[in-house]
């Protein structure tokens, strides 16, 4: 299973600020953080499904999960591994001795980066700290204390 983790500066502070604030503005928090993650999964969804066909099956097991930060998962798929990062031999039954010399790929060349998922994550995670610093602020500041 892959997940995504991306470092926010400041957000230790912000989330105590938050939990001074009480149980509904976690709650809110956690709503809006929700809705980022969804914007970033649609984004690597599409870029699965635009990389290949692999990619895109093993696409569709992205999902965001609700919690006070953005987390996007994405797995178990078997195909997950293989179309995120390639493969330099032959798994399950193409391991077999019969198919080691065959010139056909079970996956991509081995891409030591990413293919799709951390690929668009990387490129999204500008988006998501300013996004989640604004939801957090946003909720100090309304939020009575």
């Amino acid at each position: 299973m892959l997940k995504l983790k991306i470092q926010i500066q400041g957000a230790t502070e912000l989330m105590r600020a938050c939990a001074d604030l009480g149980r509904d503005a976690e709650d809110d928090l956690r709503d809006q953080a929700f809705d980022i993650s969804r914007v970033v999964t649609d984004r690597i969804k599409y870029a699965a499904a635009a990389s290949d066909r692999q990619s895109a099956r093993a696409g569709r097991t992205v999902r965001e999960r609700r919690d006070r930060y953005p987390v996007i998962t994405a797995g178990p798929h078997v195909l997950l591994f293989g179309s995120e990062f390639g493969a330099t031999r032959h798994f399950g039954w193409y391991a077999r001795g019969r198919y080691y010399s065959s010139p056909g790929r079970q996956f991509r060349p081995h891409h030591v980066d990413s293919y799709w998922f951390f690929r668009t994550a990387e490129a999204n995670a500008g988006y998501i700290e300013s996004e989640w610093r604004e939801v957090a602020e946003k909720i100090i500041r309304e939020w009575p204390r």
